[in-house]
Parts: structure tokens; sequence; C-alpha cells
């Protein structure tokens, strides 16, 4: 099948209709030709590769996801002057649904890795063993999940205009990601990479509010969902959230809820 295929694998999780891969190749590596199965996500973590899909090359770089769609013929060759390191979810056509088929044949073939869909395969990569046997609806959410995040970027990256900004949306990737840490409005400017005053103008022309009210409204909505979820006390859920006391977090509750948190949580729990 392949002309130089010099490869070592890592770390892998599997079921029926999942599988999660880390491999390296040598350089100058290739691979194929092979008609694909799956539905696949490569994830370039080091080194490119030049996929060549029914006959045209799709280049892909470091820090950057293809979508490998099935029944579709493919040969890859590496980098030939340093090694590559890729990782790759693949999942089963019979696990998708057709709404997600449809979807997957509209978005670009190669896109940049995000955040969330970096943390989605090095979870899926991290299960143990033991979940491939008796936790296999876990491996498949998984892999859902990443698919959908690669989806979900798609969509943005094809109608950035009617999306947030970027600045914007780096500033909301913040908060809802690392949002527990201490922040300010020049630190969070600084995340979004503008100046204070162009977030502000942001946050007010798209989202109706200010960055730091929208970062307490949001620590508040993490805050009222561990209050209902968790046996934590008010103050532990203040602190995990950001909050400086379980008196700010209390106020911001009362703010958005309109009622302290032990009544929320007591409404929660049918109390």
């Amino acid at each position: 099948m392949g002309r130089k295929n010099i490869s070592k694998r890592l770390r892998s999780a599997r079921t029926s209709q999942v599988l999660f891969g880390d491999v390296v190749y040598e350089p100058g590596s290739s691979f194929g030709p092979r008609v694909q199965a799956d539905y696949q996500l490569v994830v370039l973590e080091e080194g490119s590769v030049i996929a060549k899909v029914e006959g045209r090359g799709l280049p892909i770089g470091q820090g950057q996801v293809a979508l490998l769609l099935p029944g579709r013929t493919e040969e890859f060759t590496f980098a030939a002057e340093r090694k590559s390191h890729h990782t790759w979810c693949a999942l089963a056509p019979s696990l998708l649904s057709a709404d997600l088929i449809e979807a997957c044949a509209c978005v670009p073939p190669v896109l940049p890795v995000s955040r969330r869909l970096a943390q989605l395969m090095e979870m899926g990569l991290s299960l143990p063993r033991l979940a491939e046997t008796s936790s296999p609806g876990l491996v498949a959410a998984l892999g859902l999940a990443t698919l959908q995040e690669y989806l979900f970027t798609g969509r943005r990256e094809q109608a950035p205009q009617a999306d947030e900004p970027d600045a914007l949306r780096r500033a909301i990737e913040w908060v809802g990601m690392d949002g527990h840490q201490a922040v300010d409005l020049a630190a969070l400017a600084n995340i979004a990479g503008v100046s204070s005053a162009q977030l502000v103008k942001l946050f007010k022309r798209h989202l109706d509010t200010t960055p730091l009210r929208y970062v307490w409204s949001m620590r508040t909505r993490r805050g009222a969902q561990l209050l209902r979820e968790t046996g934590l006390t008010v103050g532990e859920v203040a602190f995990r959230c950001g909050f400086q006391t379980p008196f700010h977090f209390s106020r911001w509750v009362k703010q958005v809820y309109g009622t302290a948190p032990k009544s929320l949580r007591a409404q929660a729990w049918g109390r």
C-alpha cells in the first residue's frame, strides 16, 4: 500500500464506530493509496502533509485540521525535511445522522485547529483502555463532539460577517474556557488583541452589554449550574467561578435570578 510508510503509533482509543489515534511519521514518509472508509479528522501537530484526494492535492500544515470524507481515494506524502506528528479521529458513517452527513459535505476541507477541538482530541486520546469496552458511549460522544466542533468552526469561517469579530470571539472563548481567573478590562482586551475602548465598543454593538458585565454574568450562570448540580457550599462555588468573595457571587445571583444562592439551590432540589 505505502511506498514509504515509516511511522510510530503513540496513543489510541477505539470502539467499533470511533477511533482516536496519534502517530509520528519519519521525514519523507508516504501512505496510500487507500479508499477512506470513515469521516476522519486529521490534525497536524507538527510537520506537514499533502493529502491527494481523488487526484487533487490538499495541503495540511501544522496547526490545521482536515476533514476526509468516506468513499474517496487518498494518498499522503509527509514533509521531507522533518518528522510529521498528527492525531486523528475517525467516525463510522453509521454513527452520523443525515443532518451531520449533509453538513460535512458543505464545510471547508481544511481549517485552523480551534482550542476546543484540540482539547476534545486530547480527551479522546487520553481515555483509559477500560473506556473502550466499558464506556463505548463516552468514546462515541467525544468523537461526535469533535466533529461538531469542526463543523461549527467551518460555518463560522464561511460566514465571518454574520458572526462576532475575531477579537470579540477571542474574549468570549476565554470567558468560556478560563473564565475563573482574575481579570480586568485591560487584561481581557489584551486577550482579545484590541484596546480596552475597542473591546467595549464590540461588546456594546454585538451583545448590548459591557465586557466585565458579560464576564460576571457568565460566571454567575456557571455558578448557578454548580449550585443545582453539586453539593458545594456557596463559598466554594463562588471561588471556583472566579468571584472575589461569596458576597460578590450572591449579589450577582440575586441580580440575574432574583433570589439568593441557597434559595436557587432549594428550588432546583425541590425543597
